[in-house]
């Protein structure tokens, strides 16, 4: 849940930002990259990235340690880029 608080607050900074200097695309365009950052990092922490050769790694020989500190990392990306995106919207919308 700490990911998701981090993303609500540069979520709403980027708000924050367009809305002050009157410019809801730059809030778009921050927000928008933030979201797509965390989309990116979510991917490559599953392991879709990496190829057939990472692919490897995501079987039944995989300990499950392993296996829960990845999805951890994957859910916590996107628990980070969901707010961006739906700020990246909403300044979308306004502007």
């Amino acid at each position: 849940m700490k990911f998701l608080g981090i993303g609500i607050v540069t979520a709403a900074i980027s708000m924050l930002l367009g809305y002050f200097l009157e410019d809801w695309n730059l809030a778009f365009l921050i927000a928008g990259i933030l979201g797509i950052v965390g989309v990116l990092w979510g991917l490559l922490f599953s392991g879709v990235l990496k190829g057939s050769g990472g692919m490897e790694r995501m079987t039944s020989s995989e300990r499950r340690k392993e296996s829960a500190r990845r999805n951890a990392r994957m859910r916590n990306a996107f628990l980070f880029a969901l707010p961006n995106l739906l700020a990246a919207l909403a300044a979308l919308w306004i502007f």
